[in-house]
């Protein structure tokens, strides 16, 4: 069955306690949500020295039935290049991105899935995202630099694999206004916030 939904999560292996809260975040969406839902977790491996770290996360991330994929992009910048190649592998009908230091709010899957049927035609859909300084992203809707976030970003496939992340810290930026070139201006602006930032502990809301 083809997965309503692909989330495409970039790591360097740096932050191994993040990754496994993201993929948890993930894991603890409603079942009948998350079930038709695939994580594609997508190593940047430019430089790697820790080859015993990678092994480790390549295992969690496959007991929890994830796909592991491994993309030398030629430099480390931010996840990117990971972010261009996982989306040009995902099988879902809709792409989002995740980082492996966030996590998704307790109905952010619930909160695509209502917005992906409700949408007259698939578009870019851009959400909001809260910031660890507790600020929501996007705060107009507007498409500037500081205004949108990776995990803002939901894509239908077909433009998820025409998008090249710019190879930058703004690379999110580029992502969002390449795919609003593609959908001739036509996106979705969607009120609801479906991640967390860098959560402080206290609002990992599953513990």
């Amino acid at each position: 069955m083809t997965p309503w939904l692909s989330i495409v999560v970039p790591t360097a292996g740096k932050r191994p306690e993040g990754l496994l809260r993201t993929l948890e975040s993930v894991r603890r969406q409603p079942p009948r949500i998350a079930d038709g839902v695939e994580v594609l977790v997508v190593a940047d491996t430019h430089g790697l020295v820790d080859h015993a770290q990678l092994a480790i996360l390549r295992t969690a991330v496959t007991h929890l039935r994830y796909r592991w994929l491994e993309f030398d992009g030629g430099t480390h910048c931010y996840g990117q290049p990971q972010r261009t190649f996982g989306a040009r592998q995902a099988c879902g009908e809709w792409v989002g991105f995740s980082q492996d230091d966030n996590i998704l709010a307790h109905d952010a899957l619930t909160s695509v899935w209502f917005e992906v049927c409700q949408s007259p035609h698939k578009r870019p859909l851009f959400f909001r995202v809260l910031t660890p300084w507790r600020e929501s992203i996007w705060r107009d809707q507007s498409l500037y630099q500081s205004n949108i976030d990776a995990d803002c970003l939901v894509f239908p496939r077909d433009v998820a694999r025409e998008v090249t992340w710019g190879l930058r810290y703004e690379g999110d930026f580029d992502a969002a206004v390449a795919a609003m070139q593609l959908a001739q201006g036509d996106v979705g602006w969607c009120e609801e916030q479906i991640a967390l930032a860098r959560p402080d502990q206290e609002h990992v809301w599953w513990q």
